[in-house]
């Protein structure tokens, strides 16, 4: 009965296109990073070689310097570069990697901390809007007891965030491949090599890590989707939340979520988030799972309390 439930609902997901649109909004937001770091590649290759030039009309000695070391200063005008030809051959360099197919797949997973919130805590609220704005949510109820219903939802809110997730990372990765090959069209990757340090975390960690994070939005959107009936009042309650109010610190989600990021990203290409303040591994991770569990009881006191019959 479950498993029958359970296909209903991502059925009506397909049939209602939420999950084409959610998953269009990611690759398009995938893109845009994908272009950035594009771009990043071939502005600093022209930085590169500005800087190329004033070396050869100064007469200045290039192969000692590339063969040195720099070091960058902030002062109130901005920031010091001391050996600037090595520090943008090496911003080349790390930019090209970044674009790479090496790292590609791990520069869309730091991109999660951006993107995710708005994707699928809008994914969440139109899953849970849905049902009040067809009348769908009277049907469901009454053919299947509540508990039935909730379960049947938190199950297929896991399946399409994965979906979603995994095929919004397939396409994009192929975009980037593509976007890859153009770049021997404008400069010589050959030239510029990229050694990077031990990296923070394996690829499956990352995913886990970034499937987390669309799990825990989608579910968020649907709270407020299911409390609110409201996709605006929703979407611009994440907004603030994510991008306009301070970091509050430790007891902060958005906190927890920065700190694993640090530890599990390594941030080579054009994506760079905000430095957490002071944590541990296990206080962030009870917050992440304390959001979760509010989450999970706020539907089911919600959806408990309130009429099938009520639109």
């Amino acid at each position: 009965m479950m498993k029958r439930y359970f296909k209903q609902e991502l059925i009506y997901g397909v049939n209602s296109k939420i999950y084409y649109m959610m998953t269009l909004f990611l690759i398009l937001l995938f893109g845009i990073t994908l272009f950035l770091n594009y771009k990043s590649v071939v502005s600093t290759y022209d930085e590169y070689l500005r800087t190329l030039n004033y070396y050869e009309k100064n007469n200045l000695d290039i192969e000692a310097d590339l063969a040195g070391e720099y070091q960058t200063k902030k002062t109130e005008d901005g920031e010091m570069i001391s050996n600037p030809i090595l520090y943008h051959k090496d911003t080349v360099s790390r930019y090209i990697y970044a674009a790479s197919p090496k790292y590609n797949l791990s520069q869309l997973l730091e991109s999660s901390i951006l993107y995710f919130p708005v994707v699928f805590g809008i994914l969440g609220l139109l899953i849970a809007i849905n049902d009040f704005k067809y009348k769908t949510i009277k049907l469901k109820t009454v053919r299947m007891n509540k508990e039935t219903f909730i379960i049947a939802k938190q199950l297929a809110i896991a399946f399409s965030s994965f979906l979603i997730l995994v095929v919004g990372l397939v396409i994009s990765c192929l975009i980037g491949w593509i976007m890859y090959n153009q770049l021997p069209d404008n400069l010589p990757i050959v030239e510029f090599s990229f050694e990077p340090a031990i990296l923070s975390s394996s690829m499956i960690i990352k995913f886990i890590f970034g499937y987390i994070i669309a799990l825990l939005f989608t579910e968020l959107g649907y709270t407020f989707g299911t409390i609110f009936k409201n996709v605006y009042v929703g979407m611009i309650a994440i907004i603030v939340y994510m991008f306009i109010l301070p970091n509050l610190g430790s007891f902060d989600l958005k906190n927890s979520i920065y700190y694993f990021a640090h530890k599990i990203f390594d941030f080579y290409g054009v994506i760079a988030i905000e430095t957490p303040k002071e944590t541990t591994f296990v206080f962030a991770a009870l917050v992440i799972l304390f959001v979760f569990i509010i989450s999970f009881i706020a539907n089911i006191f919600v959806l408990k309390k309130r009429s099938s019959f009520e639109s």
